[in-house]
């Protein structure tokens, strides 16, 4: 009986070994391919054109700059420019995470904000919101809501819009609603505090 279980131990052993050696070959194979995935996600031409319309590259920003900001804002993550065909600047693409949680977790956004200090667009980077309900903040009749309107003040979800500022719930999805909100706001508070001249 003992060498039974010593010999059951054995090979469960072997199995979990060779186990943990393939996945880690595995993540070796594929970790650049996941980088420049995540790169492209946050930097390519139709990410630029999202957030910002009439840009055709969305590049790097001052790295001090971007570090400070990381220092003072546990939630934000990137800061790029948003140029048109001539290197002209246009605005700003600011990738943060939502400060409030949503139904299943953080909500990671690029928002678009012109030098004028307008919305101008967005991009839902990562998400876990329920399929049908919390999922409706990749809609663009959700995310319209915010398009064309200032950083002046900071947005609130409502049941129904009353003021400029406020943002009506989607239905059934108050806590995704709220979540994306957040993260919006997140992003006009950089933008206000780093970027308005």
């Amino acid at each position: 009986m003992k060498n039974e279980i010593v010999k059951l131990g054995l090979i469960l052993f072997i199995i979990t070994a060779v186990s943990a050696l393939l996945l880690a070959v595995s993540n070796g194979l594929t970790k650049d391919t996941i980088q420049k995935s995540i790169e492209a996600e946050s930097s390519g031409p139709d990410v630029a054109k999202r957030v910002m319309p009439g840009a055709v590259t969305i590049e790097s920003f001052d790295e001090n700059l971007v570090e400070k900001i990381k220092l003072e804002n546990d939630k934000f993550i990137d800061l790029r420019e948003c140029k048109d065909e001539n290197g002209k600047l246009l605005g700003y693409g600011i990738t943060t995470k939502s400060p409030v949680k949503g139904y299943g977790g953080d909500i990671e956004i690029i928002l678009g904000i012109s030098i004028d200090g307008k919305i101008s667009g967005m991009k839902v980077v990562s998400h876990s919101e329920t399929v049908g309900l919390g999922t409706g903040i990749e809609k663009s009749d959700f995310q319209g809501k915010f398009i064309g309107k200032t950083t002046d003040e900071q947005f609130t979800v409502t049941k129904t819009e009353i003021k400029e500022t406020d943002i009506e719930s989607l239905g059934g999805a108050t806590f995704s609603s709220k979540s994306f909100t957040s993260a919006v706001n997140n992003a006009i508070e950089i933008y206000n505090k780093y970027l308005k001249k």
